[in-house]
């Protein structure tokens, strides 16, 4: 009776295992998109400070050069 309880424990162990192992592929899947979203926000912020800077300087330009005249 016992060795039959112990084998009933050990298979619902081992599919406790089963699935916490698909549930941290989904949880891996979803740290790393994660990860991919933020760097591609990152990139996307990092052109858009680029893009005003020259933007800004370009405006500096034309305010020197309207002062000169």
């Amino acid at each position: 009776m016992y060795l039959l309880i112990a084998q009933i424990a050990q298979d619902a162990l081992q599919q406790d295992r089963v699935r916490l192992q698909h549930d941290y592929g989904y949880l891996m899947g979803g740290v790393i998109a994660a990860w991919v979203v933020l760097a591609v926000y990152v990139m996307m912020m990092i052109g858009r400070q680029k893009k005003l800077k020259r933007e800004i300087d370009g405006l500096k330009a034309m305010v020197e050069e309207k002062q000169g005249r």
